[in-house]
């Protein structure tokens, strides 16, 4: 978030919003309270949500749920369809979208998104999840009039501000028990 003109990330806990003192991405304690309430309705006075990770980069799975591929009539693909989403696309939750001029159909949809912790490379699936710092919220934004023209994603996912992330970093919970609606 942005408190008191600087980027902090912070840590919701038993009804308060306390600083997050240390790395996000390595060692880290609650710091100072700096609200009380609901997370993220009760913020700080001047606060502003910013996105919870700044990503270098977002990858991402396309066509990846069974009933979205047959609503597209399109088969599930054998292998994963990769592809990448700039970080210019990253804004945070509740921001507006800016919809590019002469683009006509715009559709939506939640996701959950992987925060990795570390980097990783070739890992075991069985030592995957060691990578992971946490979950968050993501709204896949698609200009699906271009999506049509062609099987690369980047050119229909990947405008500014068609990533919205958050508004936090959910740690320590199971995401098969998640269920994700929107």
């Amino acid at each position: 978030m942005d408190y008191r003109g600087a980027a902090r990330h912070a840590i919701a806990r038993d009804g308060g919003l306390f600083l997050l003192e240390g790395e996000l991405f390595g060692e880290y304690a609650p710091g100072e309270e700096i609200a009380r309430g609901e997370f993220p309705r009760d913020l700080p006075a001047g606060a502003r949500l910013l996105p919870p990770v700044e990503p270098s980069k977002i990858v991402a799975i396309g066509l990846n749920y069974k009933d979205h591929a047959a609503e597209q009539h399109k088969p599930l693909p054998r292998e994963p369809m990769v592809f990448l989403k700039p970080s210019t696309a990253v804004i945070a939750s509740g921001e507006a979208i800016r919809l590019p001029s002469g683009i006509g159909r715009i559709d939506f949809e939640s996701e959950l998104a992987v925060v990795i912790g570390r980097r990783a490379t070739k890992v075991p699936r069985e030592r995957a999840l060691d990578h992971v710092l946490g979950y968050t919220c993501a709204n896949d934004v698609t200009a699906r009039d271009l999506q049509r023209l062609g099987v690369q994603y980047s050119h229909c996912k990947g405008y500014d501000t068609f990533a919205p992330l958050g508004p936090c970093i959910a740690v320590g919970i199971d995401p098969g028990n998640l269920s994700i609606e929107g």
